[in-house]
């Protein structure tokens, strides 16, 4: 186990002359261009753990740094729970690796080309392991070995765990979408609140895209107080949105319209018929039906520089439990709302993260026994938010979040019954040459954004076409 501890902080080396060399032949994509990975500098990162381990415990290292778990506050927090896990049992002894974002996917790539990947991994997205595809074990069999029972765990969710049809973790931290809503903007205006059930009626009609569009535009007020629905409405003087998309790209605006994937069974890029509408939709949002605040308003003051939801001056956003964080819950008066149906269906677009095994691994079987403590134990749980996987934590979860919202009583059903229509395939999920390609999508979220008078088939058109050729690049 000494060695193996060695060998991790040894890496760092390593790590600096492989990224100084021929990193960029590596076979697994990484969200850091070339120019911009470290080359002479020593990678950031922490590696502890491995203490009061049982003698011949098979050494399990677990990596974090794709997604959340690398804040200062939050690692003493991962120490402890490494040093009583290994107190606790005979199976695993654990050792923590901590890289920062964006270093971590370089070093990642390192230690896997070097043949001495981690164990385990997370806690990880699906844009994390898409960026390493082919990288990860399938636990299902793992599972089945160790008598860990799966049937517990709702079979979209664990669909929704699957990256191509290989079930790749366990469901553990869940982070659903809907529609937030500001109480307060909707007494003003005399309009009922969105519904919270699946199947509810809007003040007679049917929940669906097309409702909630012209409810966003009633919402929507300039200085003199005309609604956008009013011909005398100033689009120049804004004072009120209806609605936000949330933050994101152009994959990310695009499972309310339904899912989908950008590419065939041969990598020719294809721009679903449903983002396409999707895109349509938010563009006419912003410049011509102007109930959603385009590029300047987002960043300007009334939309608190870049959040505007949590500027009190949107009515409605849709967005993941996550965001949460990012406003004042006691402070705003708000509750959440079942999304809007398309074509006679709902889509939730779902965020997760879970812990991954790699499939280079030398010890998958021990891997197991510490992933499967992982995603069943309360305390690591609250660490990482999210809506716990395992059901008998969430009551515990809600709780804690309710502890924070003041005066508001938020119906969280609406987030439990969101997470029945997870968006499969999702939008974070895997495409042809990853990088380049989320680089496109940005640019042209950004364009749509930013840019009045766009023809957007034309737009659309071109988008497909750089993608092709970046799919094809690969």
């Amino acid at each position: 186990m000494k060695n193996r501890r060695i060998s991790a902080f040894g890496f760092l080396a390593l790590v600096t002359l492989v990224l100084m060399s021929t990193m960029s032949g590596a076979v697994y994509n990484s969200p850091v261009s070339a120019q911009d990975a470290p080359t002479a500098t020593i990678v950031p990162t922490v590696v502890m753990g491995g203490e009061g381990c049982a003698v011949g415990a098979p050494t399990v290292v677990w990596y974090v740094g794709l997604g959340s778990g690398t804040d200062a506050d939050v690692i003493p927090k991962e120490k402890a729970w490494v040093d009583n896990f290994n107190k606790s049992q005979t199976d695993a002894c654990v050792t923590l690796q901590v890289v920062h974002n964006p270093e971590s996917y370089d070093t990642l790539k390192a230690m896997i080309a070097a043949g001495n990947p981690p164990d385990i991994v997370g806690p990880v997205g699906k844009r994390g392991r898409a960026n390493f595809q082919g990288a990860w074990a399938d636990v299902s069999q793992l599972a089945t070995d160790a008598g860990f029972d799966l049937s517990k765990y709702d079979k979209a969710l664990l669909d929704f765990t699957s990256d191509e049809g290989v079930l790749v973790g366990i469901p553990f931290a869940l982070f659903p979408s809907f529609i937030f809503y500001n109480k307060a903007l909707f007494d003003e205006a005399r309009l009922p609140y969105p519904p919270h059930k699946v199947g509810e009626l809007y003040d007679g009609k049917e929940w669906n895209i097309d409702t909630m569009t012209e409810l966003a535009k009633k919402l929507t007020v300039d200085k003199n107080g005309a609604d956008a629905t009013d011909p005398a409405f100033d689009k120049t003087n804004i004072t009120q949105f209806g609605y936000w998309d949330g933050w994101g790209d152009a994959r990310r605006i695009t499972p309310i319209f339904g899912t989908g994937t950008p590419f065939d069974a041969n990598n020719n890029a294809v721009i679903p018929e449903n983002w396409k509408v999707a895109w349509k939709w938010h563009y006419d949002s912003m410049w011509k039906d102007y109930f959603q605040p385009n590029s300047d308003y987002k960043n300007s003051d009334l939309m608190a520089k870049g959040n505007p939801f949590s500027s009190g001056n949107v009515a409605m956003t849709w967005t993941f439990t996550w965001y949460t964080c990012c406003f004042d819950m006691a402070k705003l008066n708000w509750d959440i709302a079942v999304m809007p149906s398309y074509n006679g269906k709902i889509t939730a677009g779902l965020h997760g993260d879970t812990f991954a095994i790699m499939k280079d691994s030398k010890n998958q079987a021990a891997a197991f026994k510490v992933l499967a403590k992982m995603v069943t134990d309360q305390e690591l749980s609250t660490i990482y938010g999210g809506i716990p996987g395992k059901l008998e934590d969430r009551d515990a979860f809600f709780a804690a979040m309710d502890a924070r919202t003041g005066d508001n009583k938020i119906d969280w059903s609406v987030a439990l019954e969101m997470l029945k229509y997870p968006d499969v395939p999702n939008h974070e999920a895997w495409m042809p040459n990853m990088l380049k390609a989320e680089d496109l999508f940005g640019k042209f979220y950004t364009k749509m954004d930013q840019t009045p008078g766009l023809d957007m088939d034309a737009e659309i058109a071109q988008l497909q076409k750089d993608l092709d050729a970046i799919f094809k690049a690969q």
